[in-house]
Protein backbone atom coordinates (compact mmCIF):
# COMPACT_ATOMS: atom_id res chain seq x y z
CA UNK A 1 0.00 0.00 0.00
CA UNK A 2 2.35 2.79 -1.35
CA UNK A 3 0.44 5.03 -3.38
CA UNK A 4 -1.33 7.53 -2.40
CA UNK A 5 -4.62 6.43 -4.08
CA UNK A 6 -4.29 3.07 -2.47
CA UNK A 7 -4.14 4.60 0.63
CA UNK A 8 -6.71 7.18 0.35
CA UNK A 9 -9.07 4.08 -0.88
CA UNK A 10 -8.27 2.13 2.02
CA UNK A 11 -8.52 4.20 4.92
CA UNK A 12 -12.09 5.31 3.26
CA UNK A 13 -13.31 1.83 3.14
CA UNK A 14 -11.77 1.42 6.79
CA UNK A 15 -13.88 4.19 8.07
CA UNK A 16 -16.66 3.96 6.42
CA UNK A 17 -17.27 0.02 7.26
CA UNK A 18 -17.38 1.20 11.11
CA UNK A 19 -21.12 1.98 11.95
CA UNK A 20 -19.76 4.16 14.98
CA UNK A 21 -18.02 6.39 12.80
CA UNK A 22 -18.67 9.07 10.57
CA UNK A 23 -16.57 9.63 7.10
CA UNK A 24 -15.17 13.25 7.70
CA UNK A 25 -12.72 13.36 4.98
CA UNK A 26 -9.07 12.36 3.24
CA UNK A 27 -6.57 15.16 4.12
CA UNK A 28 -3.28 14.92 2.21
CA UNK A 29 -0.66 16.73 0.94
CA UNK A 30 0.82 14.59 -2.40
CA UNK A 31 4.17 15.21 -2.55
CA UNK A 32 5.20 17.43 0.30
CA UNK A 33 8.01 16.79 2.64
CA UNK A 34 6.85 16.38 6.13
CA UNK A 35 10.13 18.38 7.68
CA UNK A 36 7.81 21.21 8.05
CA UNK A 37 3.80 22.52 8.55
CA UNK A 38 4.77 25.16 6.21
CA UNK A 39 3.55 24.91 2.63
CA UNK A 40 0.82 22.09 3.27
CA UNK A 41 -2.31 23.03 3.35
CA UNK A 42 -4.22 19.36 3.88
CA UNK A 43 -2.63 19.57 7.10
CA UNK A 44 -4.05 23.45 7.81
CA UNK A 45 -7.11 22.41 6.29
CA UNK A 46 -7.44 19.46 9.12
CA UNK A 47 -6.41 21.17 12.19
CA UNK A 48 -9.10 23.78 11.48
CA UNK A 49 -11.89 21.67 10.99
CA UNK A 50 -10.58 19.92 14.44
CA UNK A 51 -10.84 23.36 15.74
CA UNK A 52 -14.12 23.65 14.74
CA UNK A 53 -15.52 20.20 15.74
CA UNK A 54 -15.95 18.34 12.76
CA UNK A 55 -12.95 16.20 13.29
CA UNK A 56 -13.07 13.71 16.84
CA UNK A 57 -10.41 11.11 15.50
CA UNK A 58 -7.42 11.20 13.03
CA UNK A 59 -6.00 7.51 11.11
CA UNK A 60 -2.59 8.19 10.07
CA UNK A 61 -0.58 5.55 8.29
CA UNK A 62 2.88 6.41 10.46
CA UNK A 63 4.13 9.42 12.44
CA UNK A 64 6.39 10.53 9.63
CA UNK A 65 3.17 11.10 7.30
CA UNK A 66 2.29 13.71 9.80
CA UNK A 67 5.37 14.93 10.71
CA UNK A 68 9.35 14.34 10.55
CA UNK A 69 10.13 17.39 12.61
CA UNK A 70 9.77 16.35 16.66
CA UNK A 71 8.56 19.35 17.52
CA UNK A 72 5.68 20.61 15.01
CA UNK A 73 4.70 16.68 15.83
CA UNK A 74 4.54 17.23 19.77
CA UNK A 75 3.12 20.76 19.06
CA UNK A 76 0.18 19.23 16.97
CA UNK A 77 -0.24 16.18 19.31
CA UNK A 78 -0.55 18.29 22.41
CA UNK A 79 -2.65 20.86 20.76
CA UNK A 80 -5.05 18.54 19.40
CA UNK A 81 -4.66 16.19 22.83
CA UNK A 82 -6.20 19.44 24.59
CA UNK A 83 -9.35 19.75 22.70
CA UNK A 84 -10.45 16.13 22.96
CA UNK A 85 -9.13 15.06 19.11
CA UNK A 86 -7.43 11.61 19.48
CA UNK A 87 -4.48 10.72 16.47
CA UNK A 88 -3.95 7.01 15.74
CA UNK A 89 -0.97 5.62 14.29
CA UNK A 90 -1.32 2.37 12.22
CA UNK A 91 2.42 1.66 11.68
CA UNK A 92 3.40 2.48 15.36
CA UNK A 93 0.09 1.23 17.09
CA UNK A 94 0.37 4.31 19.25
CA UNK A 95 -3.31 6.37 20.47
CA UNK A 96 -2.42 10.03 21.39
CA UNK A 97 -4.67 10.13 24.19
CA UNK A 98 -3.42 7.21 25.63
CA UNK A 99 -0.77 7.76 29.13
CA UNK A 100 1.97 6.13 27.05
CA UNK A 101 1.19 7.27 23.84
CA UNK A 102 3.26 11.22 24.24
CA UNK A 103 6.30 9.07 25.88
CA UNK A 104 6.18 6.92 22.39
CA UNK A 105 5.34 9.47 20.12
CA UNK A 106 8.55 11.57 21.02
CA UNK A 107 10.91 9.23 21.05
CA UNK A 108 9.54 7.55 17.44
CA UNK A 109 9.19 11.11 16.27
CA UNK A 110 12.99 11.57 17.24
CA UNK A 111 13.73 8.63 15.12
CA UNK A 112 11.61 10.01 12.00
CA UNK A 113 13.73 13.30 12.12
CA UNK A 114 17.06 11.76 12.29
CA UNK A 115 16.13 9.46 9.41
CA UNK A 116 14.77 12.59 7.42
CA UNK A 117 18.32 14.08 8.16
CA UNK A 118 20.51 10.97 7.53
CA UNK A 119 18.13 10.70 3.90
CA UNK A 120 18.99 14.05 3.25
CA UNK A 121 22.50 13.43 3.66
CA UNK A 122 22.64 10.57 1.54
CA UNK A 123 21.50 13.00 -1.73
CA UNK A 124 23.70 15.91 -0.70
CA UNK A 125 26.28 13.27 -0.53
CA UNK A 126 25.10 11.71 -4.00
CA UNK A 127 25.07 15.12 -5.82
CA UNK A 128 28.13 15.79 -4.73
CA UNK A 129 29.90 12.71 -6.20
CA UNK A 130 27.97 13.69 -9.05
CA UNK A 131 29.70 16.97 -9.19
CA UNK A 132 33.25 15.76 -8.54
CA UNK A 133 32.74 13.29 -11.66
CA UNK A 134 31.98 16.34 -13.43
CA UNK A 135 28.33 14.85 -14.49
CA UNK A 136 26.92 18.33 -14.17
CA UNK A 137 23.17 18.66 -14.87
CA UNK A 138 20.92 21.50 -14.06
CA UNK A 139 17.95 22.21 -12.28
CA UNK A 140 17.11 25.79 -14.58
CA UNK A 141 16.41 24.39 -17.80
CA UNK A 142 16.09 27.45 -19.52
CA UNK A 143 17.72 30.83 -18.46
CA UNK A 144 17.75 33.81 -20.86
CA UNK A 145 19.62 32.71 -23.84
CA UNK A 146 20.02 29.03 -23.18
CA UNK A 147 17.94 26.24 -23.06
CA UNK A 148 19.15 22.67 -21.50
CA UNK A 149 19.60 19.91 -24.03
CA UNK A 150 19.23 16.57 -22.18
CA UNK A 151 20.23 14.57 -25.07
CA UNK A 152 23.38 16.96 -25.13
CA UNK A 153 24.10 17.34 -21.51
CA UNK A 154 24.48 20.71 -21.79
CA UNK A 155 23.09 24.01 -22.50
CA UNK A 156 22.60 25.51 -25.96
CA UNK A 157 22.31 28.96 -27.56
CA UNK A 158 18.78 30.22 -28.28
CA UNK A 159 19.93 32.72 -30.87
CA UNK A 160 17.35 35.62 -30.20
CA UNK A 161 17.83 35.64 -26.42
CA UNK A 162 21.61 35.84 -26.88
CA UNK A 163 21.04 38.98 -28.09
CA UNK A 164 19.61 40.58 -25.54
CA UNK A 165 21.83 39.03 -23.05
CA UNK A 166 24.86 41.01 -25.54
CA UNK A 167 23.00 44.07 -25.10
CA UNK A 168 22.88 43.49 -21.83
CA UNK A 169 26.44 43.35 -20.94
CA UNK A 170 27.30 46.00 -23.62
CA UNK A 171 24.87 48.55 -21.64
CA UNK A 172 26.72 47.11 -18.42
CA UNK A 173 30.10 48.58 -20.12
CA UNK A 174 29.06 51.41 -21.25
CA UNK A 175 28.38 52.11 -17.81
CA UNK A 176 24.57 52.34 -17.30
CA UNK A 177 23.53 51.30 -13.66
CA UNK A 178 21.28 47.81 -13.14
CA UNK A 179 18.09 50.07 -13.01
CA UNK A 180 19.02 51.91 -15.96
CA UNK A 181 20.03 48.60 -17.66
CA UNK A 182 16.49 47.35 -16.61
CA UNK A 183 14.73 50.53 -17.90
CA UNK A 184 16.43 50.10 -21.24
CA UNK A 185 15.42 46.50 -21.83
CA UNK A 186 12.14 46.81 -21.02
CA UNK A 187 11.63 49.69 -23.51
CA UNK A 188 12.95 47.69 -26.00
CA UNK A 189 10.54 45.06 -24.93
CA UNK A 190 12.88 42.70 -23.74
CA UNK A 191 11.27 40.29 -20.78
CA UNK A 192 12.35 37.82 -18.25
CA UNK A 193 11.95 34.21 -19.31
CA UNK A 194 8.72 34.51 -16.75
CA UNK A 195 7.47 37.31 -19.16
CA UNK A 196 8.14 40.02 -16.75
CA UNK A 197 9.61 43.56 -16.54
CA UNK A 198 13.71 43.16 -15.52
CA UNK A 199 14.25 44.93 -12.07
CA UNK A 200 17.68 46.02 -10.88
CA UNK A 201 18.21 42.28 -9.02
CA UNK A 202 17.59 40.52 -11.80
CA UNK A 203 19.73 42.37 -14.44
CA UNK A 204 22.37 41.81 -11.72
CA UNK A 205 22.13 38.21 -11.67
CA UNK A 206 22.44 37.80 -15.14
CA UNK A 207 25.19 40.26 -15.24
CA UNK A 208 26.64 38.08 -12.16
CA UNK A 209 26.45 35.10 -13.74
CA UNK A 210 29.37 32.70 -15.64
CA UNK A 211 27.00 30.37 -17.38
CA UNK A 212 27.16 33.29 -20.00
CA UNK A 213 31.11 32.62 -20.16
CA UNK A 214 30.73 28.94 -20.93
CA UNK A 215 31.29 28.21 -17.65
CA UNK A 216 29.10 26.42 -14.61
CA UNK A 217 29.95 26.56 -11.17
CA UNK A 218 28.04 24.28 -8.93
CA UNK A 219 27.18 24.59 -4.97
CA UNK A 220 26.83 28.56 -4.52
CA UNK A 221 24.23 28.05 -1.43
CA UNK A 222 23.80 24.94 0.82
CA UNK A 223 20.85 23.65 3.13
CA UNK A 224 22.62 23.11 6.56
CA UNK A 225 19.44 21.68 7.63
CA UNK A 226 17.00 19.54 5.88
CA UNK A 227 14.38 20.61 8.88
CA UNK A 228 14.01 24.08 8.18
CA UNK A 229 15.19 23.90 4.33
CA UNK A 230 16.57 27.54 4.31
CA UNK A 231 19.61 27.94 2.05
CA UNK A 232 22.20 30.29 2.34
CA UNK A 233 25.51 31.27 0.26
CA UNK A 234 28.57 29.07 0.32
CA UNK A 235 31.00 31.22 1.67
CA UNK A 236 33.69 28.13 1.74
CA UNK A 237 31.66 26.12 3.91
CA UNK A 238 31.77 23.37 1.32
CA UNK A 239 33.43 22.59 -1.66
CA UNK A 240 32.47 24.50 -4.74
CA UNK A 241 32.91 23.18 -8.26
CA UNK A 242 33.56 25.17 -11.73
CA UNK A 243 33.30 23.53 -15.26
CA UNK A 244 35.07 25.94 -17.67
CA UNK A 245 33.81 25.56 -21.22
CA UNK A 246 30.93 23.38 -20.35
CA UNK A 247 28.89 25.04 -22.92
CA UNK A 248 28.99 27.37 -25.76
CA UNK A 249 29.40 31.18 -24.55
CA UNK A 250 27.24 34.16 -25.31
CA UNK A 251 30.01 36.39 -24.10
CA UNK A 252 33.59 36.01 -24.93
CA UNK A 253 36.47 35.69 -22.34
CA UNK A 254 37.72 39.07 -23.44
CA UNK A 255 34.51 40.65 -22.38
CA UNK A 256 33.38 38.87 -19.61
CA UNK A 257 36.55 39.61 -18.27
CA UNK A 258 36.06 43.52 -18.61
CA UNK A 259 32.68 42.74 -16.92
CA UNK A 260 34.44 40.88 -14.06
CA UNK A 261 36.64 44.24 -13.78
CA UNK A 262 33.67 46.92 -13.69
CA UNK A 263 31.68 45.03 -11.49
CA UNK A 264 35.16 44.91 -8.89
CA UNK A 265 35.05 48.41 -9.13
CA UNK A 266 31.30 49.55 -8.99
CA UNK A 267 31.49 47.45 -5.33
CA UNK A 268 34.29 48.86 -4.27
CA UNK A 269 33.01 52.50 -4.90
CA UNK A 270 29.47 51.30 -2.73
CA UNK A 271 31.03 48.69 -0.29
CA UNK A 272 35.05 50.60 0.21
CA UNK A 273 37.49 48.49 1.98
CA UNK A 274 38.62 49.04 5.05
CA UNK A 275 41.46 48.18 7.37
CA UNK A 276 39.60 45.66 9.14
CA UNK A 277 37.61 44.00 6.84
CA UNK A 278 38.25 40.47 5.92
CA UNK A 279 40.93 40.50 9.25
CA UNK A 280 38.41 39.66 12.12
CA UNK A 281 37.95 35.93 12.14
CA UNK A 282 34.94 34.49 14.37
CA UNK A 283 35.96 32.20 17.04
CA UNK A 284 32.18 30.92 17.30
CA UNK A 285 30.78 30.22 13.99
CA UNK A 286 34.11 30.79 11.62
CA UNK A 287 32.78 33.67 9.50
CA UNK A 288 34.18 36.98 9.19
CA UNK A 289 33.31 40.46 10.58
CA UNK A 290 31.75 42.91 8.65
CA UNK A 291 30.95 46.29 9.24
CA UNK A 292 27.93 47.70 9.80
CA UNK A 293 26.68 51.46 9.82
CA UNK A 294 23.41 52.37 11.57
CA UNK A 295 21.60 55.49 12.58
CA UNK A 296 19.63 56.15 15.89
CA UNK A 297 18.29 59.67 17.08
CA UNK A 298 20.65 61.37 14.60
CA UNK A 299 23.52 59.96 15.15
CA UNK A 300 25.45 57.59 13.42
CA UNK A 301 27.06 54.34 14.88
CA UNK A 302 29.81 51.93 13.16
CA UNK A 303 30.03 48.94 14.40
CA UNK A 304 31.97 44.85 13.45
CA UNK A 305 29.93 41.93 13.52
CA UNK A 306 29.96 38.69 12.58
CA UNK A 307 28.64 38.03 9.27
CA UNK A 308 26.48 35.32 10.58
CA UNK A 309 24.15 37.92 12.13
CA UNK A 310 23.17 39.15 8.52
CA UNK A 311 22.96 36.19 6.44
CA UNK A 312 19.08 34.55 6.09
CA UNK A 313 19.32 31.36 8.14
CA UNK A 314 22.09 31.86 10.38
CA UNK A 315 22.68 33.43 13.46
CA UNK A 316 25.96 34.06 16.36
CA UNK A 317 25.93 35.32 20.00
CA UNK A 318 29.68 36.64 19.53
CA UNK A 319 30.41 40.20 20.74
CA UNK A 320 29.80 42.79 18.88
CA UNK A 321 32.18 45.98 18.45
CA UNK A 322 31.96 49.84 17.62
CA UNK A 323 34.76 50.76 15.13
CA UNK A 324 36.13 53.43 17.68
CA UNK A 325 36.34 50.53 20.58
CA UNK A 326 37.99 48.69 18.02
CA UNK A 327 41.05 50.85 17.10
CA UNK A 328 41.59 51.63 20.78
CA UNK A 329 41.69 47.92 21.69
CA UNK A 330 44.12 47.62 18.47
CA UNK A 331 45.74 50.82 19.87
CA UNK A 332 46.46 49.69 23.25
CA UNK A 333 47.32 45.85 22.83
CA UNK A 334 49.55 46.87 20.14
CA UNK A 335 50.37 50.17 19.33
CA UNK A 336 49.68 53.24 17.03
CA UNK A 337 51.18 51.95 14.41
CA UNK A 338 49.13 48.49 14.66
CA UNK A 339 47.93 48.56 11.35
CA UNK A 340 51.09 47.75 9.63
CA UNK A 341 51.95 45.56 12.34
CA UNK A 342 48.84 43.31 12.76
CA UNK A 343 48.57 40.24 10.49
CA UNK A 344 45.50 38.60 11.48
CA UNK A 345 42.61 38.60 14.26
CA UNK A 346 40.28 36.59 16.12
CA UNK A 347 37.42 36.74 18.40
CA UNK A 348 36.60 34.01 21.03
CA UNK A 349 32.97 33.18 22.36
CA UNK A 350 34.15 35.04 25.60
CA UNK A 351 34.83 37.84 23.45
CA UNK A 352 38.50 38.52 23.81
CA UNK A 353 40.44 39.60 20.77
CA UNK A 354 43.59 37.80 19.62
CA UNK A 355 46.34 39.13 17.50
CA UNK A 356 48.43 37.57 15.51
CA UNK A 357 51.10 39.94 14.53
CA UNK A 358 53.36 39.75 10.93
CA UNK A 359 56.91 39.54 12.68
CA UNK A 360 55.26 35.83 14.64
CA UNK A 361 53.90 37.17 17.82
CA UNK A 362 50.69 36.85 19.27
CA UNK A 363 48.98 38.88 21.66
CA UNK A 364 45.48 38.90 23.50
CA UNK A 365 43.25 41.31 24.46
CA UNK A 366 40.64 40.67 27.46
CA UNK A 367 36.79 41.59 27.19
CA UNK A 368 36.12 42.31 30.64
CA UNK A 369 32.50 42.49 29.91
CA UNK A 370 32.96 46.29 32.08
CA UNK A 371 29.29 47.40 30.60
CA UNK A 372 26.76 45.07 30.65
CA UNK A 373 22.89 45.69 30.27
CA UNK A 374 22.33 45.41 34.29
CA UNK A 375 25.29 46.11 36.68
CA UNK A 376 25.62 43.35 39.14
CA UNK A 377 25.46 45.49 42.47
CA UNK A 378 28.71 45.33 44.65
CA UNK A 379 29.27 47.07 47.42
CA UNK A 380 33.27 47.10 48.48
CA UNK A 381 34.56 47.99 51.24
CA UNK A 382 38.41 47.69 51.31
CA UNK A 383 38.01 50.03 48.29
CA UNK A 384 37.97 52.95 50.96
CA UNK A 385 40.61 55.43 51.09
CA UNK A 386 42.47 53.08 48.44
CA UNK A 387 41.34 54.91 45.20
CA UNK A 388 42.99 58.49 44.46
CA UNK A 389 42.75 60.80 42.03
CA UNK A 390 45.35 61.67 40.13
CA UNK A 391 44.01 64.49 38.94
CA UNK A 392 43.49 66.96 41.52
CA UNK A 393 44.60 64.18 44.28
CA UNK A 394 41.30 64.01 46.50
CA UNK A 395 40.03 60.77 47.63
CA UNK A 396 37.44 59.24 45.46
CA UNK A 397 34.14 58.35 47.91
CA UNK A 398 31.31 55.64 47.57
CA UNK A 399 28.16 57.07 46.48
CA UNK A 400 25.01 54.19 46.91
CA UNK A 401 21.50 54.50 45.30
CA UNK A 402 18.72 52.39 46.95
CA UNK A 403 20.64 48.87 46.86
CA UNK A 404 20.71 49.02 42.75
CA UNK A 405 23.86 50.70 42.08
CA UNK A 406 26.85 51.84 43.70
CA UNK A 407 29.55 54.00 42.30
CA UNK A 408 33.06 55.32 43.62
CA UNK A 409 33.58 59.31 42.48
CA UNK A 410 36.19 61.86 42.93
CA UNK A 411 35.23 63.60 45.72
CA UNK A 412 36.48 66.58 44.32
CA UNK A 413 33.04 66.80 41.74
CA UNK A 414 31.61 67.94 44.99
CA UNK A 415 33.70 70.90 45.05
CA UNK A 416 33.00 71.72 41.29
CA UNK A 417 37.22 71.19 41.13
CA UNK A 418 37.34 67.71 38.99
CA UNK A 419 35.60 66.07 36.35
CA UNK A 420 37.48 62.80 36.62
CA UNK A 421 35.98 59.64 35.17
CA UNK A 422 33.13 57.53 38.00
CA UNK A 423 33.47 54.04 38.09
CA UNK A 424 31.03 51.23 39.60
CA UNK A 425 31.85 49.28 42.23
CA UNK A 426 31.54 45.86 40.01
CA UNK A 427 33.83 47.65 37.75
CA UNK A 428 36.56 48.61 39.81
CA UNK A 429 36.18 44.55 41.06
CA UNK A 430 36.79 43.39 37.70
CA UNK A 431 39.75 45.42 36.68
CA UNK A 432 41.23 44.83 40.38
CA UNK A 433 40.58 41.41 39.55
CA UNK A 434 42.19 41.35 36.39
CA UNK A 435 45.07 43.52 37.77
CA UNK A 436 45.71 40.46 40.17
CA UNK A 437 45.55 37.34 38.21
CA UNK A 438 42.22 36.31 39.37
CA UNK A 439 38.88 35.05 37.48
CA UNK A 440 37.63 36.76 40.86
CA UNK A 441 37.72 39.33 43.36
CA UNK A 442 39.29 38.78 47.06
CA UNK A 443 39.20 41.13 49.39
CA UNK A 444 42.03 39.43 51.33
CA UNK A 445 44.37 39.30 48.25
CA UNK A 446 43.64 42.85 47.44
CA UNK A 447 44.56 44.10 50.99
CA UNK A 448 47.84 42.08 50.45
CA UNK A 449 48.70 43.46 47.75
CA UNK A 450 47.79 46.98 46.46
CA UNK A 451 48.81 49.78 48.28
CA UNK A 452 46.98 52.26 46.08
CA UNK A 453 44.67 52.84 43.66
CA UNK A 454 45.07 55.75 41.28
CA UNK A 455 42.32 57.27 38.59
CA UNK A 456 44.79 58.63 35.80
CA UNK A 457 43.12 61.54 33.68
CA UNK A 458 41.17 60.30 31.42
CA UNK A 459 40.37 57.33 33.40
CA UNK A 460 43.12 54.70 33.35
CA UNK A 461 44.01 53.20 36.64
CA UNK A 462 47.38 53.14 37.96
CA UNK A 463 47.55 50.24 40.68
CA UNK A 464 50.57 50.72 43.27
CA UNK A 465 51.64 47.06 45.00
CA UNK A 466 52.89 46.85 48.28
CA UNK A 467 56.25 46.59 47.32
CA UNK A 468 56.36 49.45 45.34
CA UNK A 469 55.80 48.00 41.53
CA UNK A 470 53.13 49.41 39.18
CA UNK A 471 50.57 48.10 37.20
CA UNK A 472 48.34 50.13 34.75
CA UNK A 473 44.82 49.53 33.58
CA UNK A 474 43.79 51.25 30.26
CA UNK A 475 40.48 52.29 29.83
CA UNK A 476 39.28 52.37 26.17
Amino acid sequence: MHSLSAQVSYYSDLIQKNPEWEYAGVYADSFISGTSMDNRPELQRLLADCEKGLVNIILCKSISRLARNTVDLLNIVRHLKEIGVEIRFEKEGVNTLSSEGEVMITLLASFAEQESRSISDNCKWGIRKRFQKGLIGTANKHILGYQYDEQLQRYVIIPEEAESVRYMFWLFLEGYSYQQIADKLTAAGIHTIQGNNFQEASVRNHIINEVYAGDILRQKTFTPDPISKVKVKNNGELPQYLYSDAHEAIIDRETYTLVQEELKRRNAMINPTYFFTGLIKCECCGNTFTRKKSKLRGRTYVHWICRSKKEKGRTCEIDNFAEDELIKICTATIGKDYESRIKAMSVDVSGNVHFSLKNGERRMWTNLHLHPAKHPHTVTDVFIGKVVCGKCGTVYHRSNGKNRWCYWKCYGKQKHICNNVNFTDYQLRVISAHILGTSEFYDEMFIRSIDQIIVLDGGDLKYIYKDGSEKIWRKL
